[in-house]
């Protein structure tokens, strides 16, 4: 009997994994403890990172759209790695290693300060690797040009936002701006205050010391949103150093479930933008070299209707809430993704 029950599982992972698109997949099907990814050396930074992103159904869903451009090219790869750890939460462990292990030794091909078994940081990773897809749009641009189909990185698409900082003399009224993009909102950590007041002190005009060409030395400085992203990925600075030492900032930061962003500080929203939490990355521990990363999210996997969360500590998965987030996550919260409500429509792979 436990022979044909463990046949029938590995058939079904089998059936499961071999599928093309797995977007329409009734996902109830899967158990939850078949959701976790196995840590292959001190790789819990990837693990909860990865899982953290595939909570995010707007980007998979532009990976999945625009297959046909990318799926032929040598730089799909990062596309295809994705998708693949993706398709190996239906198989066993062993699969599920060799993805991850493919995974990280593409990744290690381009930036090689990580070939190691060392634990590294989860923002530096991820921001390595969405830069490095976002490196080959060009490329599939001319592609989607030849089939006479529009390509949009997805990258660009759901994490890309440009942020104007604006200084004006305080004698002379003298005005210079500056536009830069991002694809992560970096915020310090204020213990016992609130994200949203990180956000909006960070926005708020403040007094700055900088020589004017009247020879002036006070200016103010403000920061605005030009472009919103339909994904808000927010960094809190945990690690820093102080006294010439690394240390970690476990100041208790809270967050709710809603994340709104006032339209004064918005170039082109004419009413506030408001975003929800889909998951969080914490780092568990003390240390700047050891520790734990987790990952909670909310549960993709269950119909619409569900308003479960699950916890990803590797290959350990169990439900909670998001009330249990906001309440556990106030010292370890280290990256948190919200969804934009009411995303604006994005060009989709039309015909030119």
């Amino acid at each position: 009997m436990m022979i044909l029950l463990m046949f029938w599982r590995r058939l079904s992972f089998c059936l499961l994994s071999n599928s093309v698109d797995f977007r329409g997949t009734d996902y109830n099907i899967v158990l939850t403890e078949n959701l976790g990814l196995p840590n292959l050396t001190n790789t819990c930074y990837i693990n909860a990172t990865l899982q953290a992103l595939l909570t995010l159904k707007g980007f998979i869903d532009d990976i999945y759209r625009q297959k046909v451009v990318w799926e032929n090219h040598f730089y799909s790869v990062g596309f295809k790695e994705l998708l693949s750890i993706r398709h190996c939460q239906f198989q066993l462990d062993n699969e599920k290693r060799c993805s991850l292990r493919r995974f990280k030794d593409n990744f290690v091909m381009s930036f090689q300060d990580f070939d190691n078994d060392d634990q590294m940081d989860a923002p530096e990773f991820m921001l390595k690797w969405l830069y490095r897809l976002r490196e080959s749009k060009d490329d599939f641009e001319i592609i989607a040009s030849n089939l006479s189909i529009c390509y949009l990185c997805p990258v660009d698409a759901q994490f890309s936002f440009d942020m104007v900082q604006t200084i004006t003399c305080l004698r002379c009224g003298s005005k210079s701006s500056i536009v830069e993009n991002f694809i992560i909102m970096t915020q310090t950590v204020k213990a016992n205050t609130s994200l949203d007041k990180c956000l909006l002190d960070g926005l708020t005009e403040e007094t700055v010391q900088r020589l004017c060409d009247c020879g002036f030395e006070e200016s103010s400085q403000k920061h605005f949103f030009q472009s919103l992203p339909n994904v808000l990925v927010v960094q809190l600075t945990r690690f820093l150093f102080r006294n010439d030492k690394a240390v970690k900032d476990s100041g208790a930061v809270d967050f709710s479930q809603i994340l709104e962003i006032p339209a004064k500080f918005c170039v082109n929203e004419r009413k506030s933008v408001k975003y929800s939490l889909v998951s969080v990355v914490s780092h568990v521990g003390t240390s700047t070299k050891y520790g734990h990363y987790i990952c909670d999210g909310v549960n993709s996997k269950q119909s619409q209707s569900s308003k479960s969360w699950l916890t990803y500590s590797d290959n350990n998965v169990k439900e909670t809430s998001i009330q249990d987030v906001i309440k556990d996550r106030k010292s370890s919260a280290y990256l948190l993704f919200f969804e934009r409500q009411n995303s604006p429509l994005i060009l989709k792979s039309k015909s030119v």
